[in-house]
């Protein structure tokens, strides 16, 4: 395994970035019936283990990794927004509350989307920092 570290081109790093936005969000519709902390436990694995991945099987650098991964944080965030806006909203509309539906469904939206940038954006930025530390180590050895 060690003629494989740091050896792919560092835009492989996009990739790694991508796949984590993707299988973190199946990872958290699989385990959404387990309750909130085991899916945000989960969710931040998958970043934790695709960062690592990213950075110690690539030649990037560490600010491009960390880059790739707030993006892929910030898209997370972006669409876990409109998940609960538009679930809050069709709940509200249901209930007859169609005008307070919009407003609740946007601050319940922010409320969700900044938790997962967080957990996000750390899982990807810790994955990243130990994948350069691992890069370094293997690679000398």
């Amino acid at each position: 395994m060690n003629d494989k570290i740091g050896k792919l081109n560092p835009g492989f790093v996009w990739l790694f970035a991508l796949a984590a936005t993707v299988v973190g969000a199946g990872a958290a519709y699989v385990t959404a019936g387990l309750g909130a902390k085991a899916s945000s436990a989960v969710y931040f694995g998958v970043f934790l283990v695709c960062g690592f991945a990213a950075t110690a099987l690539t030649k990037a650098k560490a600010l491009m990794s960390i880059g790739a991964f707030l993006v892929a944080s910030l898209a997370s965030a972006g669409a876990y927004y409109f998940v609960a806006m538009s679930a809050v909203s069709e709940a509200t509309g249901a209930l007859g509350a169609a005008e307070a539906g919009g407003v609740l469904g946007a601050a319940l939206g922010a409320f969700v989307a900044v938790i997962t940038f967080v957990v996000s954006a750390a899982g990807g930025t810790g994955g990243v920092m130990a994948g350069l530390r691992a890069r370094k180590q293997l690679g000398a050895a």
